[in-house]
């Protein structure tokens, strides 16, 4: 829980208008997660608050890499990350949250910002994660698993199993 602390932010006390905070997420931060798809990162997160009268609004920006598996040749890479987004936050005495917004109770002195970095960082993350890492020295890729792949393009493995279903007959019966 310590390595979520710098990301609940006090608000009662700030003054109207546009208030910046940084912070650091690496592996501690996902640690704090159960069961996360992330073991190792370095992002960095920025957050404009901008306070209002009667509710606020919360822009991020972040960038860096997590440490993930690539989908092509299953080598361990750094993928880049880079993204924004943006919540509205309203008081309510029914805490909830909908779409981009957040509803907290009145009496409330701070927001907790850890879980929605941690939601958009994994809704950021590609489908499929491949990374061109033919400019990194050395290159990071598993060999192996790109000559099979690549022999598989050029119909040069032999598989048993397929040339054994290819000559199955199928009938339908009633």
């Amino acid at each position: 829980m310590q390595a979520l602390r710098q990301f609940s932010i006090p608000f009662k006390g700030l003054k109207n208008g546009t208030h910046e905070y940084e912070f650091d997420i690496d592996e501690n931060f996902f640690k704090e997660f159960e069961d996360s798809p992330i073991e190792l990162a370095s992002l960095k997160a920025r957050l404009e608050l901008e306070k209002k009268n009667d509710h606020f609004i919360l822009y991020f920006e972040a960038d860096g890499t997590i440490q993930t598996e690539c989908d092509r040749c299953t080598a361990t890479i750094d993928l880049p990350m880079d993204f924004d987004f943006e919540y509205i936050v309203k008081f309510d005495e029914d805490e909830r949250e909908e779409d981009e917004v957040v509803y907290i109770h009145p009496e409330s002195h701070h927001i907790h910002v850890g879980p929605m970095l941690y939601e958009q960082i994994l809704l950021a993350i590609p489908l499929i994660k491949v990374y061109d890492c033919q400019d990194e020295d050395p290159v990071p890729c598993n060999e192996k698993v790109l000559e099979i792949l690549n022999s598989e393009e050029e119909g040069e493995i032999n598989n048993p199993l397929g040339d054994v279903l290819k000559d199955l007959k199928i009938t339908k019966t009633k």
